[in-house]
Formats: C-alpha cells, structure tokens, sequence
C-alpha cells in the first residue's frame, strides 16, 4: 500500500471543510445539501482508491449505491445523510448508524456523509461535540505545561543573567602579582611580607588593645563553626518548620533566622540576617511595594547610579573581606549561602506548600550581633561630651561580689573617650576604603563590654562583703554594608556623606590615632597583603551570575584609589577624619604587562661588558668582523698596547678613570669566566657585538610560557562633576 502523500491530505481536509460548510446551514435546502454531499464524497473517495487499497469491486459497489439513491429519490423513498456533528436529526443520534470500513482507515481522516432513513418531519436538532480525551492525552498535557510553559513563564519574569565571566586568556591563569606598587611604606615601619608577618601583626594588635595575651575577637569565627550553623538553620527551616521571620524596616527583603542555643537546645535564639538577592530594591521579587512603586513610576529618582544593582549581598560578604584583611573585626561575619522558607518572597510560578519544591534563594548570611544596639539609640542615652576637660581621667565601677553590672552604671571618662575613637576610626577607614555609600547612625551598632579588674586586695563596701571593680570597653559592629563597593564616585545629585562625620569633634575631628597609624600602614602599604586582599574579592564577586570582570576592575580602581588617601593621610601626624574627607577623589589603575620568567645569564653578562656607544663604532667599521681597517692604524695600535702595559684588576686598568662609555663590566674579567657557565673567550670581541653575531639560545621573549603577567599599578584622577546636594 502506497504511502499518502502530504498534498493528498490536503485535499481530503479540503473537502471535508466544504461538506460541513455547505451541510450545516439553516438557509440551505435539505434536498439540494444531500445531492452536494454525494457527489464530494463519492470524488473524494474515488481520489484515494489507489492508495488506500479499494479495487474495482468496491468502485462497483458505491455505483450501485449511487443509483440506488437515485431511484430512490424519484420513488420518493430517499435517504437522509447525517450532515455534520452539530447539524443532526434528532431521531438518528440515540442510534446512528455507521457503515463498515477499511480497518486501515482512521475515522478523522475523511469525513464521509452516513445513510440514515429520512422523514420529511424529522426535525434538526443543535448539538455540541464532545470529543473524549484519553487518560494518556491529560497526562502529556500536564507534562508539557510542566516541562515547557512554567520554565517559559519563569524565564520571562526573571531578570536577565548571563554566564560567569570567568576572563579570557593569560589573564584567567596567572596568579595577582604586583609588579610596582602606588602605596610607598615609611622608613620605620616595615610593611608585611608573609603569612607570618600577617600572624605577628595580629597578635601585636590584639596584645596591645587589650593589655593580654592573644585571644581572638568576639565575632571571629572558623569555616567549620560556620558550617555547622547553617546547617543547624536549614535543619530547623526544612525539617521542624520554624521559619525565618521578615524584618519590617529597610529597602529590601531580609528576615531573622533562627537556630538552637548551643548549651541549652531547647532555647531558640536569632542565628543571623539573610538577605536574598532576588528581594533587594531592585530586585524582581522585591516585598515592599512603596519601593516597587518608587522604582516603577519615578525610576529617574530611584537608587545610586554609582552601584551595581542586585549586588548588595555580594557588598555585604565582600565587606568581611576587607574588614579580616585589616585586622578590624567590626563586620560579623558574613557569607553568601542558599536558603528556602515558605515565608520568603516568591513569584506565582515559585509558590509551593511543600517546602523541598521550593528553589533555593541565593543570598548573604550575617550573623547576629548579641548585646549590640543601634548607634542612633545607644548615643541618646550616653550622649557624648564636646568639651572632655572636666571629664575623670578614668571610670571604674566598684559593685558588690554577688552583683551584676548594668550598662546603666556608664559614664563618660577621658579614657573612654580614647578608646571610643579608636573604635569609630576602624569604622572610618574601612567605609572609606569601601565606599560605603549608606552609613548613617542606624546602620551602626554600639556595645559595651565590661572587663573585671584583677585586685590582689579586694576591698570591702559598708556591709561588709567584698567588692569587685569593672572598666568599660566600648565596641562597635557596622552591619548594613550591602550599599558599598561603587565602580564611580558619585557624581550626581547626592553624595552620601558618611554618617559618623557628624559626630561631636571630640571624637572625630581629632588626628589619627599613634595606634591606628601603626595598625594599617603595614598592612596598606605591602604588595603581598594586596595581592592577597585582591585575590580574596575577586573570589567572592565572581560568586554573582552577572560578574563582568570590566566592572570588577572599576571597582578595584576607586576601591584603590580611596586606600591611596589613606595611605597619604595616615602618614601626615596631625590630620583625621574631617581632613581625610577632604581629600580629592582618586583612581588606582592596574595595567597588566608581561615580563620574562627567566633571562640567560650570558647574554646578561656580554651587555654588561658593552657600552651604549658600541652601536656607533660597529656602524662606521670598528669591528674585529669588519675586515676593512686600515693597516697603518693597526700597526700603531699594536705598538701603543707593546708600550702601555699596565696592569690590570678584574678587567679595568689601574690608572683608567670610569665614564658615561665604560662597561659595567669589561671582557677578559676572571670573575666573569667563573660565574657563567659555558662562556667561551673570543679577544677582542665586546659583548654587544658578540650578542649580534651569535644568537642566544633563550626562549623567545614573545613566547607566552615564559611570560609572567604582573600589575603596574598607576593613579589617575577620578572623572565626574561634584554632586549637587553634599548633605545627604
């Protein structure tokens, strides 16, 4: 049986469109809509004999049928044809008669009019077609809108992502080696050059800060004991259902996150701060609608053009970083992990009731700041003094054994004020180096620690019991980082002033510190914690989908240009915060350029023993290869060296003075002969002209495998108009 043929099909659904058209009409003739239908279905099928497989019998057999329609329609005696499905006597659908077919025929593939007895009061009834829909056929329908329209639908209200921009090149395999570096370190204070160097400046600041041996800082903690809390979290999220609960204050979507106390399991205790990446002002999915609103209707008015958006929560990771890298210890710690809860945002396609079908949100994890409160709050209920002459030279607290200090037995003292400053001025060079575009007095935290004083004779109060004395030790956490790390200064309408430059000059408008000069000029000043803290940042921003290496190197500019200043600033004695404010804005550019890994010693050597001006003498034909010398200034020449024999100490003569035209090094020096292997004496031969004639046998200085790419660093001015408003 031959094959039906594209073109084929065609006609047949033509002509099975024309039956129903002209057969379901009300206006059309009944008599007139039968003899049509004949005569298309008996053409139609006569069309397909051949390939369906009917022979001349059949063609025989629907004749006879035709004219036993024919006389029956003069008798008077015909037959009605069922004309479509919703055009129907009323008496033939509760028993229709179908005639036989083919088994290899499909009953959609030719519509073809059936006999049904007529009767002239036969009335037409409307009905509407049901065709049934297998199990199977409901079932690839669901799979479909499953696998193809939801990932559609999702893919259309995403943001656009691209791949990870990994580099391309040498650039992508070579290590960050600085070359030449901008941050110049002063005479007496050695800057760090290892990993041990890095440990022992630790220790020393520690030791010096708190008059005690090494510990670590209150909010340090290991990769280990950090893994071991998000796992407690996402325990407690997907397994006992305790969710995280959103913060109602801020810009964007960030929730408390819970997990057990450690000593007591039973005691639920505030984990962290997630902050999804997907739920930041600009954001898709982002919760506060008033922020929706501002973004949707006044975009021209919304966000900070200086910042990437939807990078706040690589910002708040990238800030550790630097806050680790400079011994500071003022940042919790924060990374980037990935949650799930049903009490995150989510679009419609994203919604679940079971929480293993929802995705997974990618986002940063602060940890929670114990003891801490806001800036904008501690500093109305210890509100600091602008004159500290009449201030106690110290504070000590004297309580009894059994009693527990309180924050409220607090005073302001002159050491308390030092030590305060020293604190906010770990907060000034980090925002500063950072770019911290949103530091106001709620973006800032304060606690106050109490340290026991070790009394060999404690003293006894009016009762008759011992006492014990405490001193304050103010510290300081700066959370809210996710608005830093700018790739421009700002240079438009605002220009988000720091928030603790408006503190009382007591504090901040005095010089830096002796303390802090010796904590980050070793630091800021050594090419190997550059290029450790580089490479640590880049580690962390390329976590993001959208990582653009030309907007990470931006960022790296005016992130080094802002240490330039305070650099420059720390180095002066008697400048601060207010002068390092004023500085003008700068740019660190690193320019990538390759140099040799390895360089052949004698070919070293032989420059060494010739002279810039040796060009000039083998170009006018003094040259043991350049046979044309006259004979007579020969001769004389050997006769002047006969009769000034001299002697000689490493190759240069006792009397000779050293000029602009002597070598470093002359030839025939017995150092030379013993220092480079292989070298072979040729008289007479300067090292300029032996380096032409006989080629080295070093690898190419264009072969890339014996190329290093390094960084020069260089400062530019930073582009940009001041902005318009400088309070806000």
């Amino acid at each position: 049986m031959a094959p039906i043929s594209g073109a084929d099909k065609l006609k047949v659904f033509e002509s099975r469109d024309i039956l129903r058209e002209r057969s379901v009409s009300p206006n059309t003739p009944f008599e007139d809509s039968k003899a049509q239908q004949l005569k298309i279905a008996k053409n139609t099928i006569s069309n397909r004999t051949d390939e369906v497989g009917y022979d001349d019998q059949d063609e025989e057999d629907i004749d006879n049928d035709d004219h036993g329609h024919d006389e029956e329609e003069h008798n008077g005696n015909s037959t009605t044809p069922v004309l479509s499905h919703s055009w129907a006597p009323s008496s033939t659908l509760k028993s229709p008669h179908f005639p036989s077919k083919p088994k290899f025929f499909k009953s959609s593939s030719i519509a073809v009019p059936l006999g049904v007895p007529n009767d002239d009061h036969t009335r037409l009834t409307r009905t509407r077609s049901n065709p049934q829909i297998s199990v199977e056929e409901i079932g690839n329908i669901k799979n479909f809108t499953k696998n193809y329209i939801i990932p559609a639908a999702k893919w259309a209200y995403s943001p656009i992502s691209t791949s990870k921009s990994k580099g391309s090149g040498r650039n992508a395999k070579h290590k960050y080696k600085i070359e030449y570096s901008v941050f110049k370190p002063l005479k007496h204070l050695r800057p760090i050059k290892s990993e041990k160097d890095f440990i022992i400046h630790w220790r020393k600041i520690v030791e010096d800060e708190t008059n005690e041996h090494f510990d670590f800082p209150s909010n340090f903690i290991t990769q280990a004991g950090f893994a071991d809390i998000i796992n407690g979290v996402t325990k407690l999220i997907e397994i006992e259902n305790i969710f995280p609960e959103r913060i109602a204050a801020g810009s964007s979507g960030s929730y408390f996150v819970y997990n057990r106390n450690f000593k007591n399991r039973e005691i639920l205790e505030r984990a962290g701060v997630f902050k999804p990446k997907d739920e930041e002002p600009y954001g898709p999915v982002s919760p506060k609608w008033t922020k929706w609103a501002h973004r949707t209707f006044f975009p021209c008015c919304f966000g900070r053009s200086c910042l990437i958006p939807n990078l706040g929560y690589i910002s708040e990771a990238a800030a550790t970083v630097i806050d680790q890298q400079l011994l500071s210890y003022i940042v919790p710690h924060t990374e980037v992990i990935q949650l799930r809860s049903p009490t995150f945002y989510y679009s419609y396609f994203d919604k679940s009731d079971t929480i293993s079908k929802l995705p997974q949100k990618v986002g940063s994890f602060q940890m929670f700041l114990k003891g801490y409160n806001e800036a904008i709050n501690w500093l109305r209920l210890y509100p600091i003094p602008n004159d500290i002459n009449g201030l106690p030279e110290n504070l000590e607290v004297e309580i009894g054994e059994d009693e527990i200090i309180q924050d409220t037995q607090f005073k302001w003292s002159k050491k308390s004020i030092a030590q305060f400053r020293e604190e906010v001025e770990k907060l000034v060079i980090l925002d500063y180096i950072i770019r911290n575009t949103d530091r106001s007095l709620d973006n800032w935290m304060i606690k106050i620690n109490w340290k026991l004083v070790k009394d060999t004779k404690p003293k006894l109060n009016q009762n008759g019991k011992k006492t014990k004395k405490y001193i304050p030790i103010i510290k300081i956490g700066a959370i809210d980082n996710g608005l830093a790390f700018p790739w421009k200064q700002p240079d438009q309408w605002r220009s988000f002033p720091f928030g603790w430059l408006f503190l009382p000059l007591s504090i901040i408008g005095q010089p830096f510190s002796l303390k802090t000069r010796h904590h980050y000029l070793p630091l800021l000043t050594s090419k190997f914690w550059w290029e450790q803290t580089v490479s640590k940042l880049k580690e962390v921003f390329e976590k993001d989908n959208d990582f653009k290496t030309r907007l990470w190197l931006k960022q790296l500019a005016v992130l080094k240009g802002q240490a330039f200043n305070v650099v420059e600033i720390l180095k002066l004695s008697y400048a601060g915060p207010l002068e390092l404010s004023r500085r003008e804005n700068l740019e660190v550019i690193d320019d990538i350029t390759s140099i040799p890994r390895s360089v052949c010693n004698d070919k070293m050597l032989r420059e060494m023993q010739s002279s810039v001006y040796d060009l000039e003498g083998f170009n006018t034909g003094y040259s043991p290869y350049n046979p044309k010398i006259d004979e007579d200034e020969e001769e004389e020449d050997e006769d002047e060296e006969d009769a000034d024999e001299e002697e000689t100490v490493g190759g240069v003569s006792s009397g000779s003075t050293m000029n602009d035209t002597t070598p470093l090094l002359l030839a025939g020096s017995p150092d030379i002969k013993s220092k480079s292997k292989g070298y072979v004496e040729e008289d007479d031969i300067t090292g300029f002209e032996y380096n032409l004639h006989h080629p080295t046998p070093m690898e190419s200085s264009h072969d890339e495998s014996n190329l290093n790419d390094v960084v020069i660093e260089r400062i530019v001015k930073a582009n940009g108009n001041p902005p318009v408003f400088t309070w806000c």
